[in-house]
């Protein structure tokens, strides 16, 4: 009988569908200007360029697609500029994937409620290790994430995932099946 609730329990879970996480590629889109949205509605995220800069999104083919500052030069960022991504519609903890991070080309990133300040709570990858390299955070507490590099190269953003949050018909679904579950138990032992 315990088999047939586990199994019951389980099933119910696999028919209440996947919860869903969300990608937003920064590659492409050549001088972009001071700001640029990318997505809509409740998954936009908006990067701004730190001073009169302006933003450039690169494809560079490889690692070397992304999204940041149009120079002269590379079209990255570097340890004098930032690019802040405004982040008040990411809920949960997410991964960012910076590119170009040829050999020990580090990068910080940091925390801010301010748009247009860094922040003071940083997270420092000095040698990331892989190119493009992802790692998971947390806003703490923050509206804004900025991104430089650590003056041993330049960097570019490559992508924002952010973790699977579950759907509310999902978690309706779940819940329906354990009430139906626990009723076709119930029913069972009471003969």
């Amino acid at each position: 009988m315990k088999f047939k609730f586990a199994t019951a329990l389980v099933l119910t879970s696999l028919c209440a569908g996947p919860a869903f996480c969300t990608t937003v590629s920064f590659a492409g889109g050549g001088i972009l200007g001071s700001s640029h949205t990318y997505g809509s509605g409740s998954n936009a995220i908006t990067a701004y360029a730190s001073g009169t800069s302006s933003l450039y999104g690169k494809s560079g083919g490889g690692t070397e697609n992304g999204l940041g500052i149009f120079d002269e030069g590379q079209n990255e960022i570097t340890s004098e500029n930032f690019v802040q991504l405004d982040l008040i519609n990411i809920t949960s903890p997410f991964s960012l994937s910076i590119g170009s991070t040829q050999k020990t080309e580090g990068f910080k990133l940091c925390f801010s409620s301010v748009l247009g300040t860094q922040g003071s709570s940083c997270t420092d990858v000095p040698v990331p290790g892989s190119d493009p390299y992802a790692t998971p955070f947390t806003l703490k507490g923050a509206r804004y994430a900025s991104i430089q590099a650590d003056g041993r190269g330049n960097v570019l953003i490559d992508s924002l995932t952010t973790s699977p949050t579950p759907e509310p018909s999902s978690l309706l679904l779940l819940g329906t099946g354990i009430v139906g579950a626990a009723g076709f138990i119930r029913r069972r032992f009471a003969v």
